[in-house]
């Protein structure tokens, strides 16, 4: 995940990142559509193969689809889970960084000695409110799309890796 920058070019720069991740996130979800694809289909034909001759039941691919899957999502929690925890962390961040500034601007106040005073540690509170909102809510989007991608290298590898595997076999 990029480092979080104050600067309008660090936030720029973030949002880029971010977004260049969730396009490689859609572009893997893609790809595992059509590797899905292309390996239930080579599997369905070796289940219809299986009415002519029920001995090829006892081919290693019908134990291999299950085991696979679970071993997936066990990856994929594994994964989503760390996610989830940078997550909560960014969702806290933003609840309490608006609330933190409010609070140093409410403390500010008792040391005021003029109006201008008063007029500072207001505009400081409004900046410090956006900026600790800006952040929090670009560090929430951040950890919101990597969280997406978590899980799915998991199943992206397997499937695609299914899909070349069994080409191979039907060629054969």
């Amino acid at each position: 995940m990029a480092s979080r920058r104050k600067t309008p070019a660090g936030v720029a720069a973030r949002m880029t990142a971010m977004m260049d991740e969730m396009t490689r996130t859609a572009q893997k979800h893609g790809e595992l559509g059509v590797a899905a694809a292309r390996t239930i289909g080579f599997r369905t034909a070796m289940m219809a193969d299986t009415l002519q001759d029920p001995a090829s039941l006892a081919d290693p691919e019908f134990v291999r689809m299950g085991a696979e899957k679970v071993e997936a999502a066990a990856e994929a929690a594994t994964a989503m889970a760390v996610g989830m925890a940078e997550l909560q962390h960014a969702w806290m961040a933003l609840l309490s960084g608006p609330a933190q500034a409010a609070t140093l601007a409410m403390t500010s106040m008792g040391t005021c000695r003029s109006p201008m005073d008063l007029l500072s540690i207001q505009q400081r509170w409004w900046e410090e409110s956006l900026h600790a909102g800006m952040n929090a809510s670009l560090h929430f989007a951040e950890s919101a799309a990597s969280l997406a991608s978590a899980g799915l290298p998991a199943f992206h590898r397997r499937a695609s890796a299914n899909a070349r595997r069994l080409a191979r076999v039907r060629r054969g």
